[in-house]
């Protein structure tokens, strides 16, 4: 089985979305609410990830909402999709 974790914030429906997705899919994993609990936003922060829904699955990150990608992460899907989403890339400017 692989480890999942996934950091979440209060009040945010894309963290909504990803907890749903993965209930959905009987996926068990360790939810880290960075909003209750400082402690998980430092260990958040100390790997220079600033934003939520951030799923681990075996170390792997996944940021936002990817369902193809969570899915084949998980060896539920054959492929996984091309969009590569990377909470750096908001916040940079063009």
């Amino acid at each position: 089985m692989k480890k999942v974790t996934l950091f979440i914030s209060e009040d945010s429906k894309a963290s909504d979305k990803v907890k749903a997705f993965l209930d959905k899919n009987d996926v068990t994993y360790e939810l880290k609410n960075v909003t209750k609990n400082k402690t998980y936003l430092k260990e958040l922060q100390e790997m220079k990830i600033f934003g939520t829904p951030t799923l681990f699955i075996d170390g792997k990150k996944i940021e936002g909402i990817q369902e193809n990608k969570i899915l084949y992460e998980l060896g539920l899907a054959n492929h996984s999709s091309e969009d590569a989403f990377s909470f750096e890339n908001v916040f940079r400017d063009e």
